[in-house]
């Protein structure tokens, strides 16, 4: 890549047009350099709230808006002035996007849970019996869950006498066979050991009362009512961004702007109420920058040479 050139600049700025001229430079293609001649004695650095921007934490809330909204982000407008009450405004949006946001996330996790029990319990078959009475059952433990086909084989040859250890199988996939198997109480830890050698897996079921047809009939209803309440949250937040939209890019483009000369100003030293500031602009926009400050009368630019750069590295 071609290297490019670039003058040498040293700023001394009155405070009240600080403003402006990081404006200009930006636009020019300003790359800031931290000062190295005046001496550490005689300046303070820009004061920054707990060494950040203070636009950084308002940003991050509207990023997450337009990011729930779908929306990519607008770019930053230096020359945009702050509305007054940025700040609460900027609070005020995200805590009602937050607030509809969390609302459609827990609808969310409920609905897939109901499902995830709805797909468990089909792998179980039409049992009659209440799923409440057999895990609650006073003498014997339940186990729900799969084992490989071969690992099933290999228990019916392996424990054939052995009336405890048996397998009621309801359901086969893709070589793994699901059912359940059935432990006297005091027997329950030697007998969950044999299953676990032959590889059975436990799954935990939905723990409601009624039988399989009861609880099938209680989870549709579920997920209809769940599927009602989604479709209404999803309403007001369609509502909420439909509203609120062109509000929220004008403030993040504004605070986009306002952070970027923030950063753009935290190279400056402070001496004496002026502002010293150092960097490379691009050769061929040297006069431009020149024409903009030609009218202020408490800038002062001094050209120190120039250097060559790549335009990346700048």
């Amino acid at each position: 890549m071609r290297k490019r050139k670039f003058a040498v600049l040293r700023l001394l700025i009155a405070s009240e047009e600080m403003d402006a001229v990081c404006r200009a430079l930006k636009q020019y293609g300003f790359q800031p350099q931290f000062d190295t001649e005046t001496p550490a004695s005689a300046y303070r650095g820009t004061e920054k709230k707990n060494g950040d921007s203070p636009y950084t934490h308002a940003l991050s809330h509207l990023r997450f808006v337009l990011d729930i909204a779908g929306k990519p982000l607008p770019e930053a407008d230096i020359h945009a002035a702050l509305p007054e009450g940025w700040y609460e405004k900027t609070e005020a949006l995200y805590k009602a996007c937050r607030t509809l946001q969390k609302e459609k996330t827990q609808l969310q996790e409920q609905e897939e849970a109901c499902r995830q029990g709805q797909k468990k319990l089909e792998l179980f078959g039409d049992l009659s019996v209440d799923l409440q009475d057999i895990v609650e059952c006073t003498f014997i433990r339940v186990r729900f869950g799969h084992m490989p086909a071969e690992s099933y084989e290999r228990m019916r040859a392996l424990y054939a006498d052995n009336p405890y250890v048996e397998f009621f199988p309801s359901f086969s996939d893709g070589g793994e066979i699901f059912g359940m198997y059935f432990a006297p109480r005091d027997m329950a830890q030697r007998i969950d050991a044999i299953f676990a050698s032959l590889l059975f897996e436990s799954l935990a079921i939905p723990s409601l009362s009624g039988n399989t047809a009861e609880i099938g009939t209680e989870f549709e209803r579920s997920l209809h009512i769940l599927e009602t309440e989604l479709s209404d949250v999803e309403q007001r937040l369609e509502r909420f961004f439909a509203k609120e939209e062109e509000t929220v890019r004008a403030l993040y483009a504004a605070l986009a702007g306002a952070e970027s000369l923030f950063a753009l100003k935290a190279y400056a030293t402070c001496c004496k109420g002026s502002y010293i500031l150092t960097g490379l602009l691009p050769e061929e926009r040297l006069r431009e920058l020149y024409a903009v400050l030609e009218n202020s009368k408490q800038v002062y630019v001094i050209r120190k040479g120039c250097v060559k750069q790549r335009f990346a590295t700048a």
